[in-house]
C-alpha cells in the first residue's frame, strides 16, 4: 500500500483519478493514505535498530503524549508500537 501511495505522489494525478486509472476503491486508497500519514516519521523512513545484545532502556512516546520506558526487548517494543 505504501508503494501505491508513493506511486500516486509521483504521478501528479488527483487521488480520485489515480484510483480510477488503477482500479482501486477510493475509500480504500484514502484509508491507506491516512494510515501512511500516521506512520510517517520526520525522517520519512524506517529507523534501524541494532539487534545485538546491547542493554539499555528504550522510551516509546505515543502521539497522545504517553511515554513508556522498557528494556530493549524487540518483541515487547513491537507489541507496544502496535497498541497505538
Amino acid at each position: 500500500m505504501f508503494a501505491m501511495i508513493a506511486d500516486w505522489q509521483q504521478s501528479g494525478l488527483s487521488k480520485k483519478r489515480y484510483c480510477e486509472e488503477n482500479g482501486i476503491n477510493e475509500a480504500t486508497f484514502y484509508y491507506w493514505f491516512s494510515r501512511g500519514k500516521e506512520n510517517d516519521t520526520s525522517s520519512g523512513g524506517f529507523i534501524a535498530m541494532d539487534k545485538t545484545g546491547r542493554k539499555g532502556d528504550v522510551e516509546v512516546i505515543y502521539p497522545n503524549g504517553v511515554r513508556i520506558k522498557v528494556d530493549t526487548d524487540l518483541g515487547l517494543l513491537s507489541q507496544l508500537i502496535r497498541l497505538y
